[in-house]
């Protein structure tokens, strides 16, 4: 039943259940397609028990598209990012603080 949801051959999808045969990207859109599961399920991408946005496929659809030095140098630039956010937040949080107002 599975072989033909998938629209493949028994054997195949034999193999890939087995390990013998690597899932590919193609081949695991498809299945997440066949099977009304969402995009990058099967990548084991983790969402908090829910389904990835349409933004989250769309940025990683574009991350794939780099080159890995791309994809580094654009991961570097995320983490100097979430520094930069994180310690705006302790600055206000401090802020805001009533031990902070020297009182």
């Amino acid at each position: 039943m599975l072989a033909q949801v998938l629209d493949r051959q028994t054997g195949y999808i034999s193999r890939c259940l087995h390990g013998d045969k690597p899932i590919g990207e193609v081949f695991a859109r498809h299945v997440e397609e066949a099977l009304h599961l969402p995009r990058y399920w099967l990548d084991g991408v983790q969402t908090q028990g829910r389904s990835m946005s349409t933004q989250h496929v769309a940025l990683l659809e574009r991350f794939d598209a780099l080159t890995p030095g791309q994809q580094r140098e654009l991961m570097e630039q995320l983490d100097a990012m979430r520094k930069r956010n994180q310690e705006v937040y302790e600055h206000l949080r401090d802020k805001a603080s009533p031990a902070s107002s020297g009182d």
